[in-house]
Order: structure tokens, then C-alpha cells, then sequence
């Protein structure tokens, strides 16, 4: 579990550093702030880095679009992942890079520029780094790659070539889309749920194993009548369709088992919720938005759910809002279980994000009185 976590150059954060994080945490503040890049940082390291990472999150925000006029674009002040660094610039070589990790760390994830020169051996092709001081004296064939170095380890990410377009790295994000590829420890909610086809198969390996009970009895929350859910096929779809599998859900006293959307958003939501968190045992799960379709009458019962099985399955959960009620919630259910939860905010300071951390106490005093918090 990460007790501390600070964030350089990602994204809106030039440096952030959180210093007392528990198992529940749950992030607010004004929009533009930085609540869904901080998961993203989160994501970037429980995955150490994965290319397949880097590309899913540019593409999330269209950061690969691509015009007429900046196809012809090349070299690295125009390559995508530069989105991802401070002011969408990637560093100079022997610059910082975006470092995510925990305070004073020696296991750090480092993403920066680094310079390779290709030599044959033995008939063998090896790419040999390079020390940043000696480009300028004139080595033939220098390679560029963002790379991921952590705990000694470097690994190559992509090629960053002078010649390198926009085009080819968009096709390359097209390529890698249809790759299914998720680590089951680090699960993501985003704004939308989760991809069917992800879903699906998280239900797999859910069904018929003591943490179905915990699912079905969270969706209860919302109606008491539930007692199952299954996916089945949509022949109405092709079956290379990742959207071919649908959940349906029983109820009591209904003969016909319905679509879970039928039932709403909510509904759906609180099961996507649910079933990524059994599914993140010993990891960490991420969800933006916590209250999107959930009733504000739900959602303390909900937040109780997530504490309890945070702890019982030893995962930390981060979650972000917007929303008083889902505050509230939060608030409610962090009084049950003191030792687990925390609550920031992320406020601008001039060029600089800045987290502020409210206490228990602190908390709920400010939600008695009706202060602003969010």
C-alpha cells in the first residue's frame, strides 16, 4: 500500500507530494485541477509504465487527433506522448523526466529521453546508451527513446526518432486498442464504467467464488430483489464485437431475467464499482467520479461497502468527486472506520497544484457548518 506518493512533471503537476495516504482516499477540487490526472499518475506506476498505458490515456482525451496540417509534423516536439509531460513538452536529454513514486523512494518510476547508438557485435545488433554529454560530439546514428527506469532497470518505451510522425504514432495507438490487455491488480473506473468487454470478463473470474455474494449483496443496495447476474451473448452482434457479451441480472418474483441497464444507471454503475473492487485484491482501484448514477440516499451504504471490502481484500481505493453528497457519504462511512480513509483537496497555487489534506475531524466540522469543501 503507498503511505506517501509524489508526482513531477505529469500532466498539470510540475511537483506534488501527498504525505498521508490510507487504504480509502477520496480526492475533490475545482475543475481543471488535476482530480482524474492524479489517477492517471497513479495508473502510469501500479503499471510501471506500460506502453499500452501511455497510448490509453492519450487516446482517452484525443490526444493522438491528427490533421492535414499536423500530419507532416515531425520529431519529438509533435510526438503524442508528449502530452503527458509538464507544459506537453517532452525534456532535453539530461532533463527530469516525470518521476511518480513514493517520498524519498529509492523504487521511483522514471519516464524520461534517453539516447542509444546501434552497434553490430558478433553479428549481433545492440543498442548501447549513450551519455547525454557526448551528442555534441558528433556520434554517428543516435537513436532517441522515452524509456521507464526504475530500481536499476531501464526498459525501452518508443522510439522517438527526428523522422518520426504523428500519423505513424496514431496508427500505433490504433494497433494497440485491440490488444485486450488490463493488469487485474490495478483496476480503472472511469467516468464511463468500464469497457463491456473488461467487465465481462472480470465477472468470469467473480462468478462462482465467495466474492459473488459481496457483489450481489452490494447490488441490493439499490433493489432487494436482486439475486444473480450472468453475461450471455448478444447474437445480435458480431462475435469479434468487444460489446457481444451483456450482464442480465434477476430478479425476485420475475420470471425473465432483464439487461443490468434496464435497472439504470445507478445500478450498472454500483456493479461495475463492485466488481472492480473484489477484483483488485492486494492493488489498488481507481475510480473517477464516484458518484456518477448513484442516488446521494446510496451512497453512504455504498462507501460502507468499500471500506469494508477495501480492508477485508487489502486494496486502496482512490476515488475522485465533485459531488456534496458523495462527500457526505464518504464522511459517514470514514467515521465508522477512522484509521482507514482520507480526504484532499488539489487547489492551483500560481503555475503549481498543491494538496491540502483534511482530517477527520476537520471534515466534518466543515460539513456541519457548510463550508465549501469541494
Amino acid at each position: 500500500m503507498l503511505n506517501t506518493f509524489k508526482i513531477q512533471n505529469f500532466r498539470q503537476f510540475k511537483n506534488l507530494e501527498l504525505s498521508q495516504l490510507r487504504q480509502v482516499n477520496l480526492i475533490v477540487g475545482q475543475n481543471n485541477v488535476g482530480k482524474s490526472s492524479f489517477l492517471e499518475a497513479l495508473e502510469v506506476y501500479a503499471t510501471h509504465g506500460s506502453p499500452l498505458t501511455l497510448l490509453k490515456l492519450v487516446k482517452n482525451r484525443q490526444e493522438d487527433w491528427l490533421s492535414e496540417a499536423t500530419r507532416l509534423s515531425r520529431g519529438l516536439t509533435h510526438h503524442v506522448v508528449r502530452h503527458l509531460f509538464f507544459n506537453h513538452k517532452i525534456p532535453d536529454l539530461a532533463e527530469a523526466g516525470i518521476i511518480l513514486g513514493e517520498i524519498d523512494s529509492n523504487h521511483s518510476l522514471h519516464l524520461h529521453l534517453a539516447a542509444y547508438q546501434r552497434q553490430e557485435t558478433e553479428g549481433m545488433s545492440k543498442l548501447v546508451p549513450i551519455n547525454p554529454n557526448q551528442i555534441d560530439e558528433g556520434i554517428p546514428e543516435v537513436e532517441l527513446f522515452l524509456v521507464a527506469e526504475q530500481a536499476s532497470q531501464t526498459r525501452l518505451l518508443f522510439q522517438l526518432n527526428q523522422d518520426d510522425s504523428m500519423s505513424h504514432t496514431a496508427s500505433r495507438v490504433f494497433y494497440n486498442s485491440k490488444s485486450y490487455n488490463f493488469n487485474l491488480k490495478n483496476q480503472v473506473v472511469s467516468t464511463t464504467h468500464l469497457p463491456t468487454r473488461q467487465l465481462a470478463a472480470l465477472w468470469d473470474l467473480t462468478s462462482l467464488t465467495d466474492l459473488e455474494a459481496d457483489v450481489i449483496e452490494t447490488l441490493r443496495l439499490i433493489d432487494d430483489r436482486v439475486s444473480g447476474v450472468a453475461f450471455v451473448e448478444d447474437i445480435n452482434r458480431d462475435t469479434t464485437d468487444p460489446e457481444n457479451r451483456i450482464p442480465l441480472v434477476k430478479l425476485r418474483g420475475i420470471a425473465e431475467p432483464l439487461p443490468l441497464k434496464s435497472l439504470g444507471e445507478g445500478m450498472y454503475r454500483l456493479f461495475c464499482i463492485t466488481v472492480a473492487l473484489v477484483n483488485s485484491e492486494a492493488g489498488l482501484l481507481l475510480i473517477d467520479e464516484f458518484e456518477n448514477g448513484l442516488h446521494w440516499t446510496v451512497q453512504p451504504k455504498v462507501w460502507q461497502v468499500v471500506f469494508q471490502l477495501a480492508e477485508r481484500l487489502e486494496v486502496q481505493v482512490f476515488a475522485t468527486t465533485h459531488s456534496r453528497d458523495c462527500v457526505d457519504g464518504f464522511e459517514q462511512a470514514w467515521s465508522r472506520h477512522p484509521q482507514q480513509g482520507t480526504f484532499f483537496r488539489l487547489e492551483g497555487h500560481g503555475t503549481e497544484i498543491k494538496a491540502t489534506e483534511y482530517p477527520l475531524e476537520t471534515l466534518s466540522d466543515a460539513i456541519e457548518m457548510d463550508v465549501e469543501i469541494r
